[in-house]
């Protein structure tokens, strides 16, 4: 091997071992990152300092701390974006063909959730939440209705929390799993979902105070759709009222913003067995 210089010390670790013989598209990352980040060492003049800045930074992003029982890299990727670029990647082929846009499925998803009845309650309604009526209906690209489709449904409550979060609230919160009718539509009852902020009791947090950034999610309903004959689906919904609509910190909100409607005739609220306003809403998901 030549010494190594300024000039060759990239492609020297790039070619360092078997070029991708044994893993080619492991080869193919490895070669690009390795190129980027030597890049990016040579456009900021990156000292040995504020490399170690870094690797410690990296350290404490993967200890596990009181919100992060698995550390924070997850977060750190969704603050940066990366994880939203690569649903956008993944997507390309999907959403630009009709279909409603994939998202992140986020940390707190969790399998087997309880069956839920159309038309049932999924959470707690504390005094302070706004009541709202969900329908939606699921589709495929030719608009017909996909029967016993499952639904999965997960939200915070209305002043921003997952169930999980708090030893006050009860199992399964505003989380539920639904069925299509013949029709292809599925209904519940919830609130309006509170914008809430990620942790930023660690490393993540930090970044985001250096910089200036808050740490605040646009209040939104998670949804992953499973039907016959057709890939599991996630997304999210969010509400075009939030304040963080527009600058959500993991900037994961695209098309899928909407509008919800307010009632407050004293009959309709009656009707709904309610003692105050509430918001109903309808959206049809067209699924790959």
């Amino acid at each position: 091997m030549a010494g190594i210089t300024l000039d060759n010390i990239t492609d020297a670790v790039i070619n360092h071992g078997d070029r991708g013989k044994s893993h080619p598209r492991l080869h193919e990352i490895y070669s690009s990152l390795v190129r980027h980040l030597h890049a990016f060492q040579r456009e900021v003049n990156l000292t040995t300092e504020e490399l170690e800045i870094g690797r410690q930074f990296l350290f404490r992003l993967a200890q596990p701390n009181q919100d992060f029982p698995m550390g924070e890299i997850t977060l750190m990727t969704d603050c940066l974006g990366m994880s939203e670029l690569s649903i956008l990647l993944a997507d390309t082929h999907t959403h630009d063909h009709g279909t409603t846009e994939m998202n992140v499925e986020g940390p707190l998803y969790f399998k087997d959730l309880p069956e839920r009845a159309n038309g049932s309650l999924i959470g707690e309604i504390a005094p302070g939440d706004k009541p709202l009526f969900v329908t939606h209906r699921v589709v495929d690209k030719q608009g017909k209705p996909l029967a016993n489709a499952l639904v999965d449904v997960w939200q915070p409550n209305g002043e921003g929390y997952y169930f999980v979060q708090r030893d006050n609230l009860p199992a399964w919160n505003f989380y539920g799993r639904l069925r299509t009718d013949a029709n292809g539509c599925v209904s519940f009852a919830t609130v309006v979902p509170g914008d809430y902020p990620v942790p930023t009791s660690g490393p993540t947090g930090g970044m985001l105070e250096k910089l200036g950034r808050h740490g605040y999610r646009a209040c939104h309903i998670h949804y992953m759709i499973h039907a016959e004959g057709h890939e599991s689906f996630t997304t999210m919904m969010y509400f075009n009222h939030s304040p963080y609509v527009d600058s959500d910190t993991i900037f994961s909100v695209k098309d899928f913003r909407v509008d919800i409607v307010r009632h407050d005739d004293a009959a309709a609220i009656k009707a709904k067995g309610l003692d105050k306003p509430f918001y109903t809403l309808d959206y049809t998901f067209v699924v790959p």
